[in-house]
């Protein structure tokens, strides 16, 4: 789990404990209000440990967002590759122009090869900008694909410089802050382990104390959701606009113009801006179960 990730789940943990810590204190006398009390300070004492190694860490949280980043490209070229067959019937041909499309090096880019990644990419840009008409008229290809490829590959890009700039600037050494906070994990866990048993025949109640179910509710996991890149009318990254499904969750987005919503499956409006100086925007999108639905825009300041 990484650090973002426990920063979000042991607060909501120890939150579970309180609201259900009676039931608890029946099984074990250990289980009083003054544990979740400290329990919570130590949480916040590693919080605000010093951590000068944490610049160490962020390489590997950015190479764990590229590689999901990263799939979802792949899954994308697997589209690609089925309307090529379509537009160009013919083993020869449709091998031939597989290949330009960046065919070559999709084994060793599904391998984490970045190096492989970037080459797959530009093939695949290249490819939908120089044969979009032939893909639609032939391959059943839609009209909207080819930015999906542009959009999808512009992402993993500026994943791809941000770990470059992180690990250029980190060090060696373990995080004080990190080490302290899985500290703070493994004493919830023993929490965890008699709440399985004392909710037994109350499932829901027993789920609130399994880590990767709270993990699935901060963001973490395999959940449904809306991402997306924003961008300024220059086409520059629009860095700290508010994004928010109203009533469900909000965020902002970060340096890159890039933000993460988790939600069930759904119909929403998307919000963007409408504080801070932005302009306000409700975009429309239906969310399928287990899927992270695109929502790029444009944003301008208001007024």
């Amino acid at each position: 789990m990484s650090q973002s990730d426990l920063t979000r789940v042991l607060p909501l943990a120890w939150q579970n404990y309180q609201d259900h810590q009676p039931k608890l204190a029946g099984y074990k006398a250990r289980y009083t209000p003054e544990l979740a009390t400290a329990a919570q300070g130590r949480i916040e004492a590693a919080l605000l440990l010093p951590d000068v190694q944490a610049r160490n860490a962020d390489p590997e949280l950015t190479r764990i967002e590229l590689v999901t980043q990263g799939r979802e490209f792949l899954e994308v070229w697997q589209w690609l590759e089925g309307y090529i067959e379509g537009a160009y019937p013919g083993e020869a041909s449709y091998k031939a122009m597989r290949d330009a499309a960046g065919y070559k090096s999709y084994a060793a880019a599904a391998g984490s090869d970045w190096s492989a990644m970037t080459a797959l990419m530009n093939s695949a840009k290249q490819f939908v900008q120089l044969h979009d008409a032939e893909l639609q008229a032939k391959g059943d290809m839609p009209d909207t694909f080819a930015a999906r490829v542009l959009a999808e590959a512009a992402d993993v890009e500026t994943l791809l410089r941000r770990m470059a700039r992180e690990a250029q600037t980190a060090t060696d050494g373990t995080s004080a802050r990190l080490t302290a906070l899985l500290a703070c994990l493994e004493e919830f866990m023993v929490v965890s382990r008699d709440a399985q048993r004392v909710f037994l025949r109350q499932p829901d109640v027993a789920r609130l104390f399994q880590v990767e179910y709270l993990r699935g509710l901060v963001g973490g996991g395999a959940q449904a959701g809306v991402r997306g890149t924003l961008t300024l009318a220059d086409g520059g990254p629009a860095a700290g606009v508010p994004v928010a499904i109203a009533g469900q969750t909000d965020t902002v987005t970060d340096a890159d113009g890039r933000y993460a919503l988790a939600v069930a499956a759904g119909s929403y409006a998307v919000v963007l801006g409408g504080s801070g100086g932005w302009a306000r925007q409700e975009l429309p999108v239906t969310v399928e179960a287990g899927v992270k639905k695109r929502v790029d825009g444009v944003v301008g300041k208001a007024g």
